[in-house]
């Protein structure tokens, strides 16, 4: 269930942020390999993450689902290219050499840099949120 500050969070946002196509988005996690009871599940099937603006990261989160399933291109570049193990999906654009990734078997976020992959395959670098509800409470709070 998402908590009560981050539904706020969301609902404060300004463009269109209620999913009206859910079988789309089941279709989408099912082929990342992510349940749809999962935090990032709940997210994307109610909402369109894509749609969210923050305040504090210029990175842009990726739909699942609309309009070219996003996620899933981005996920293959980095088990393909950046040689990122198949538990990580990245649900942000990777500009810049980097973006977020969740780890579908705990949950948690990471704030991913091309330039320590070796130390993130390695398993030295810590997630930066316990959770991806934590991470969107983040990524949508105001500046401070």
């Amino acid at each position: 269930m998402i908590p009560e500050k981050l539904a706020t969070l969301i609902e404060q946002q300004q463009d269109d942020i209620h999913r009206a196509d859910k079988k789309s988005v089941e279709i989408a996690l099912e082929a990342l390999g992510v349940s749809p009871d999962s935090e990032f599940g709940e997210i994307y099937i109610k909402y369109k993450p894509a749609n969210f603006e923050s305040n504090v990261s210029d990175e842009y989160i990726k739909d699942v689902a609309e309009p070219t399933q996003q996620v899933l291109r981005g996920t293959t570049f980095i088990h393909e290219v950046w040689e990122i193990p198949e538990n990580y999906i990245c649900f942000t654009s990777l500009q810049g050499e980097g973006g977020y990734f969740l780890d579908k078997l705990s949950g948690c976020v990471w704030d991913f840099d091309l330039a320590q992959q070796e130390n993130f395959v390695s398993g030295l670098i810590p997630a930066r949120w316990g959770s991806f509800f934590e991470f969107l409470t983040w990524y949508l709070s105001p500046a401070e």
